[in-house]
């Protein structure tokens, strides 16, 4: 019985459900590693998808493609939690308007010539954008080994665009 165990919240799932291990790894680096398997597929077919139609299209299709993942997590009872749900979804929107200017942006590198070995990984690198705000606005501090990262990244943006 867990009832001994600390509780989360909002959706007060016990603390040692969420950190059971899937397929013998921690659950984030399970899920972590799903996404780069998923978001790889995705990438290449990606490609496919626009070498027969533009980039708008391409995310029109993508949207609708997204359907049946959202009504299955609309029913999810984790959907009803949070603090502060009016922030949240002026939060959650903004990110969608964002990552579907990001996606057009992508499908678009594709529809012009880009090769998905190529304009897969640089896109990828989002996350260098993510580290400065996060640096300029949230206050966050990296140490050497992840601003070396960094440096690493901006290298391999020009590597892959020779």
């Amino acid at each position: 019985m867990l009832t001994h165990l600390p509780m989360s919240s909002p959706t007060m799932e016990p603390v040692a459900s969420r950190t059971a291990n899937i397929a013998g790894l921690p659950r984030w680096l399970f899920f972590s590693l799903l996404t780069i398997v998923v978001w790889g597929v995705w990438g290449a077919v990606s490609k496919m998808a626009s070498n027969g139609i533009d980039a708008d299209t391409n995310q029109v299709f993508f949207t609708v493609g997204l359907l049946p993942l959202i009504l299955f997590v609309w029913w999810s009872p984790r959907t009803r939690g949070g603090k502060n749900r009016k922030a949240g979804i002026a939060w959650a929107f903004l990110t969608g308007i964002l990552g579907g200017t990001g996606n057009i942006a992508f499908f678009h590198a594709f529809v012009i010539g880009g090769k998905a070995s190529i304009v897969t990984p640089v896109t990828a690198l989002f996350p260098l954008v993510t580290v400065i705000l996060a640096i300029t606005f949230l206050h966050e501090r990296i140490g050497t080994a992840q601003k070396f990262g960094l440096v690493l990244a901006l290298v391999a943006i020009y590597l892959l665009s020779m």
